[in-house]
């Protein structure tokens, strides 16, 4: 092509061209490789610094490689040009380059940019919040990014994840389908979902139920569960409104104590932790020898009967003592180990 007849680039380069390059280019000696040029318009899309280093030589044509497609499009092209050889781009002209990528492909996901631009997915994300912010705090939320595999996945998908979790909770009985075409999620993120939530939500050993009861205890655990969900997005605060068992008997005070470790397992906050993790499994611990020691107890000697009382009125006391210092916590700026 006859240089005369190339427009020039829409250069990703915010300070145009760079004239040492172009100097360094023309006094190589070397032949270059074609230019890339969209064929409709004639404008160059990569090989700007080439072209202008042939005209400082003299040279009236220029080889090239004719190139298609929408000029959104061909910007991309520009970029993933100049990231893969040449002059290689500042980290301003790639951070300028997600932004205006963002512009027309908001639809691409933060790894998809990042693979064009020569960032990171964080750096791309970061972008696209301080966008987002800037234009509109809940701009394209609901439109769903593709990957770089080619896939559309949608960009709530935390809050769909999480109202599947509330779902699975509230309705126990519900099919797989059901929730996930509720929720916006996928058959099998619903069933690892409910995997998840079965593994943190066993109930302790301790609670012994006959058929009959337990399938009255779903029914009554159900209407509950909805709320333990609420409480547990709340950090532990719902374990201060877990109402007084109506019935007296152990196994509703036995019932409370499961809900309660129901709210601080769907705790994100210790669910997510080890320090939580561990306390969960020694609280686990804690029932399971419960059980046992109802057990060993009815086989005590009546002698032994005082001796015994004393030792386990002592680690009640304790268990008194560890609860009221939980009540003094202060709930915004407390922590575990405030606790003495």
């Amino acid at each position: 092509m006859p240089v005369e007849s190339l427009l020039p680039a829409d250069s990703p380069r915010l300070e145009g061209l760079h004239e040492g390059h172009v100097r360094a280019l023309a006094e190589s000696g070397t032949e270059f490789e074609p230019i890339l040029v969209h064929r409709d318009t004639g404008r160059v899309v990569d090989g700007m610094h080439r072209l202008r280093a042939a005209i400082l030589r003299g040279e009236p044509r220029i080889t090239v490689h004719y190139v298609d497609g929408a000029s959104a499009d061909l910007f991309i092209r520009s970029v993933q040009a100049n990231i893969s050889h040449g002059l290689p781009l500042t980290l301003g002209d790639r951070k300028a380059a997600v932004l205006r990528i963002l512009a027309t492909h908001p639809h691409w996901s933060d790894r998809a940019i990042a693979a064009v631009t020569g960032v990171s997915p964080k750096t791309v994300g970061a972008v696209r919040g301080k966008r987002s912010t800037e234009e509109s705090p809940q701009s394209n939320r609901s439109i769903p990014r593709v990957g770089r595999d080619g896939r559309a996945r949608p960009a709530d998908m935390p809050e769909r994840r999480e109202k599947a979790r509330s779902l699975l909770a509230e309705r126990p009985r519900a099919t797989l389908r059901e929730v996930a075409q509720e929720a916006g999620v996928s058959v099998s993120t619903a069933h690892r979902l409910r995997q998840e939530l079965r593994s943190c939500t066993a109930v302790p050993a301790s609670v012994e139920q006959t058929p009959a009861e337990a399938g009255t205890a779903v029914h009554e655990d159900s209407a509950y569960l909805a709320s333990l969900v609420v409480a547990a997005s709340q950090r532990c605060s719902g374990l201060a409104s877990l109402p007084t068992p109506a019935d007296p008997s152990s196994r509703g005070t036995a019932r409370i104590r499961v809900r309660a470790l129901d709210v601080l397992s769907n705790d994100p906050s210790i669910r997510f932790t080890d320090s939580g993790r561990a306390l969960l499994r020694w609280l686990n611990g804690q029932a399971h020898g419960l059980a046992a020691g109802e057990q060993l107890l009815a086989a005590v000697p009546p002698h032994c009967a005082r001796a015994l009382t004393e030792v386990v009125s002592h680690y009640a006391r304790e268990w008194e003592r560890l609860a009221a210092g939980l009540q003094q916590t202060d709930p915004m700026n407390g922590s575990w180990r405030a606790v003495r």
